[in-house]
């Protein structure tokens, strides 16, 4: 029988591929990942790797640098990120200096330490900084409030800008009118350590060039054209996202994000490859969603959902593995 088991499960991993997703669109080039909380990855078209504020969740791609906005515990664990030997860590020792901000360049990167500050946060102790690389510029406003002090960077053409919501939205969507930024991207959008965003929070974040982006959701970096759902998200990439929580009793969350019109399909499979489920059979315009299921009637055990996309030729297909734990 345990040998019968593992041929069956070879045989669904061969047939659905899983945890590849397959498209003919694929995205190379400069690259940023939202890891939830501060936490950022910015992968340049040479490869160099920054991490931002890392916090929680392990990452084990190599990094060249890594910048730490303040020194608070859910900004500053090291032990997230593997470094290479030649990884340059920037703290605010290093980016501020007897009150002047520091400019550092690292191959074609340069990084500008900026001020960031608010109530809970010293300017002192904090800065944000604007990475510029491949002509696109990022700014990560740090542990800040709305200060007069991001009215200089409206100058600067920023392409993405990162705000923490933790001040409060509304604050921060005049923070963001302050910037200018092409986009605005919302984070310390989760509800507590859950890594479920906090879709009211999101809502009162108003700025017009709003970009939200789910947890572990990686996007193109551009100076030119995007694509926008109707809520002003940006999607860049075909994703299916790991289901929230795994294991599950007996409902859990399934999202995806899709960047084109497309004809959307999205089912749950037993482990002999029976459907248990059908959540989504249609055309859908582009977005992130989220689906419930909810394994109320199904015993105990390993399920496969699996996406598929076909629209404006070109198409997407993969395959997650859930866990139904009663």
């Amino acid at each position: 029988m345990k040998n019968s088991l593992s041929v069956i499960i070879y045989i669904l991993i061969f047939f659905f591929g899983v945890g590849k997703g397959k498209c003919d669109a694929a995205i190379n080039s400069d690259s940023l990942q939202f890891l939830g909380n501060a936490f950022v990855k910015i992968t340049t078209s040479e490869g160099k790797i920054i991490y931002i504020d890392p916090y929680a969740i392990f990452q084990s791609d190599s990094a060249d640098i890594v910048l730490i906005t303040h020194e608070h515990e859910c900004h500053n664990d090291l032990s997230c990120v593997q470094q290479k030997a030649s990884c340059q860590v920037i703290r605010v020792a290093n980016a501020l200096i007897d009150t002047v901000y520091q400019t550092f360049t690292i191959g074609n990167i340069t990084i500008k330490a900026v001020p960031a500050y608010n109530a809970y946060h010293p300017k002192s102790e904090g800065v944000g900084y604007v990475i510029e690389f491949d002509g696109i510029k990022v700014y990560h406003a740090g542990g800040t409030g709305k200060i007069p002090e991001m009215a200089n960077l409206a100058s600067q053409n920023i392409d993405y800008a990162l705000f923490p919501l933790t001040p409060g939205p509304e604050l921060m969507t005049e923070a963001a009118a302050l910037v200018q930024a092409k986009h605005d991207i919302p984070i310390h959008t989760v509800v507590s350590l859950q890594r479920i965003p906090d879709t009211n929070r999101i809502a009162r974040f108003t700025s017009p060039n709003k970009m939200v982006l789910n947890t572990d959701q990686t996007i193109e970096l551009t100076t030119d054209g995007t694509w926008v759902n109707e809520n002003n998200t940006v999607i860049r990439e075909y994703r299916l996202f790991q289901n929230y929580p795994n294991p599950f009793n007996p409902v859990t969350y399934i999202s995806y994000s899709i960047p084109i019109v497309g004809d959307v399909t999205l089912k749950v499979y037993d482990l002999v490859g029976r459907e248990v489920a059908t959540l989504v059979h249609g055309m859908q315009q582009p977005g992130i969603r989220t689906e419930r299921f909810d394994g109320v009637d199904l015993p105990s055990g390993i399920y496969f959902y699996r996406l598929s996309i076909v629209g404006q030729g070109k198409s997407f297909t993969e395959t997650k593995k859930l866990v139904l734990l009663k």
